[in-house]
Parts: C-alpha cells; sequence; structure tokens
C-alpha cells in the first residue's frame, strides 16, 4: 500500500507510542518501512491488533536469513530474535521447551550439554526452522521438524495467542494447530514458543562419505544425503550409536568415518528451486532435473523426498515441471511466473480466513 508521506508518519509515530521500533529494510527479496521489536508477548499482540485496525502488512522474523518464495513488500517487520529463553530441559520426560528466537545451533548444543540429543540443526533460528519445515541432517530416520513439535504457543494473523498440543507423544485431542503452522512461512500465524521431543545424547556420531550405501544400510543410518556439483557426486551418511557399532562399519566398508554429521549448508544462490518426491526418488530426480536444467549443486535428503537446487537461470522450470515426478517449488529467485505451483489453492484460503481473516501477514506470499 502506498500512503502520503504525512499519514505514514502518523501510523509511524503511533506504532512508536506501543513499541519499540527502528529502520526498516529494503533489498531483493524482502522489504519493510519500519521494524517493531516487541519485548513481551502482549507488545507483539498489541502490533498486529494495531497493524489490523490500520490494514498494514507485516512480515515477522528473526534473523531473516532464508526468505522462501517471492519478494515481499510490507508495511512492518517484526523481529522476534529477542524471544530467544530456553524455558525448560527435560532429561526425564526428554522435551525441550524455547522461544523462538533462540538459533538452533546453540540450541542444539546446550541440549548436548544437558546429555540430550536434539535431532534438527539448523543455521537459523527455531522459529525458522519451524516456519519453514526445511529438512535438516537428521531428517532422514527422525523426520521433518514437524514431526518433533510436541506442543507449541502461537499468535494468529488477528492477534490470538493460543496453544496446542502438550508435553508427551499421547497427545491427541483438539485442532493440531501447532503442527499446522509448521511449513506455512509465517503466512498464518508466529510460533513464540515450541515444546520439542528430544533423545539420550548417543555415544557417538558418525558420518560416511561412501558409495557402497547399499552395503552399510543394514546397519540403520539416520542420514543419507545424497550431494552432486561441478566435483562430482558424493554421498554422506550419518550413524548414532555405540563406538564398537561404529568401528564394525569402518572394518566391512574400509573407510573410517568422521566424528559429527554432516552439515547441509543451505547456502543462499541466487535462484534455488526445491523438488518434492517420493521418498526413495530423490537420486532418480535430481538426476532427471540435470539433464533439463543447469544445475549447479544439488542436495537430496533420502528418505524425505525433498531436493534442493542451485541453478544457473530458470529456463526450462516449466519443462521440470511437466517431467518431474513431484511437485517443483521455486524457493529463491526473481522467477516471472509461479513460485509454488499449485492449482487447487481452495484449503489455503480456508486456512488464510481462518487464522489471518484481514490477511495482514506476508499478504501476496502464496495467494
Amino acid at each position: 500500500m502506498i500512503y502520503p508521506l504525512y499519514l505514514l508518519m502518523e501510523w509511524i509515530d503511533e506504532l512508536a507510542r506501543i513499541v519499540k521500533i527502528s529502520d526498516g529494510k529494503n533489498d531483493d527479496s524482502t522489504r519493510w518501512k519500519i521494524t517493531v521489536i516487541p519485548q513481551t508477548y502482549e507488545e507483539l499482540r498489541d502490533v498486529i491488533k494495531f497493524a489490523n485496525e490500520r490494514k498494514l502488512s507485516i512480515y515477522p522474523f528473526s534473523f531473516n536469513m532464508h526468505h522462501i518464495g517471492p519478494p515481499i513488500n510490507t508495511d512492518i517487520g517484526v523481529k522476534l530474535s529477542q524471544f530467544n529463553n530456553v524455558i525448560e530441559i527435560s532429561d526425564e520426560d526428554l522435551y525441550v521447551t524455547s522461544q523462538v528466537g533462540v538459533k538452533v545451533s546453540d540450541l542444539f548444543e546446550m541440549i548436548k550439554a544437558n546429555g540430550l540429543f536434539l535431532p534438527a540443526y539448523y543455521d537459523g533460528s527455531l522459529g525458522g526452522l519451524l516456519a519453514t519445515n526445511l529438512p535438516t541432517p537428521f531428517s532422514s530416520f527422525y523426520g521433518y521438524p514437524k514431526n518433533l513439535i510436541l506442543m507449541a504457543k502461537i499468535i494468529t494473523g488477528d492477534g490470538i495467542i493460543a496453544k496446542g498440543g502438550g508435553r508427551t507423544l499421547k497427545f491427541s485431542s483438539g485442532y493440531k494447530i501447532h503442527k499446522i503452522l509448521s511449513g506455512m512461512l509465517g503466512w498464518l500465524g508466529i510460533y513464540l514458543e515450541a515444546t520439542l521431543k528430544v533423545y539420550p545424547f548417543p555415544e557417538v556420531i558418525a558420518t560416511f562419505q561412501t558409495d557402497k550405501v547399499a552395503l552399510i544400510s543394514k546397519y540403520r543410518p539416520i542420514s543419507i544425503i545424497y550431494e552432486v556439483d561441478e566435483k562430482g557426486e558424493r554421498t554422506h551418511v550419518t550413524f548414532i550409536g555405540f563406538r564398537k557399532a561404529m568401528n564394525k562399519i569402518e572394518e566391512e566398508i574400509g573407510v573410517k568415518g568422521q566424528d559429527g554429521f554432516y552439515d547441509i549448508n543451505y547456502v543462499e544462490n541466487e535462484r534455488i528451486v526445491s523438488i518434492h518426491t517420493v521418498r526413495g526418488r530423490e537420486v532418480e530426480e535430481i538426476k532427471r532435473a540435470k539433464s533439463i536444467m543447469k544445475v549447479k549443486r544439488a542436495i537430496g535428503i533420502i528418505g524425505t523426498g525433498y531436493c534442493r537446487l542451485e541453478i544457473a537461470s530458470f529456463d526450462n522450470l516449466e519443462v521440470l515441471r511437466r517431467e518431474i515426478s513431484g511437485h517443483v517449488v521455486v524457493e529463491k529467485g526473481d522467477y516471472k511466473g509461479d513460485y509454488w505451483g499449485i492449482n487447487d489453492k481452495g484449503i489455503l484460503r480456508k486456512l488464510k480466513e481462518a487464522f489471518d481473516p484481514n490477511n495482514t501477514l506476508l499478504p501476496g506470499l502464496l495467494l
């Protein structure tokens, strides 16, 4: 929305009486006029309600590292990285509860110091991990980040704070709003806190770069990541367990494992597309994509159906969509066509009406 200067200054002045503000942002993928930095959930709620009343738009972010989808231009950027308290780590019931502004890498290490294992790793915030639902190095075995959520506190696009889920996996009553928001990129609502399932930390985490995947798969790896770039093809296979078992694997394949896991490293290339296919077809679809488009680097997280392609241009993208066995999404880049490739958006419209009836959060992102 374009405002006369005097009206722009008016609502910014009003907003400054509600919450701390700072300068906006202007880059290729995300733009907003003013940044607000709420210190409490109540301040955040007041900002969202103010935006609803004034018909202003909001972009929620913590570090703004992994914007997915078309470029977005909003009125207000809502910073969330200050909500970074780890509320509880339970080594008895195996869960962690944290605010969403904490970095996932920091949370991983904090939980590790308590002898526990969070099967997720990401270079951004916890809120970003849950909002994007991007698979992590452990998703082949433990599933997507959404699968780890036991409970969450959220705020909707019209400023309603709600909680869903429970601290145990047996929880099943009510609507799973804590799951619905995951993967929706902040378009329906904003995560405030999340309770995630954790596990005892293993004696060893080891990764093997090998082409003998079939041979060592009998040992039940937790991660198989296929990678291809100008240097060639590589497969990274990660195991957790006891040192004795790792020694047996090393002996069988003749390769010494490296301590730790293979970090996917979601490097920010100018143009990124992802393929969402049937689990187990990741390598096949990457090879098919390479025959259609110029792919600079690709990774496939085996067992998740997710393939990420860094491409030289969007030439032949629609050909890829026709030929591929799966769904193709433009995650990043200045693409002139449809970023999502979704034909029927009826369910999305109904969800938006329920969670964000005034289209306050990220208008134009998905619809």
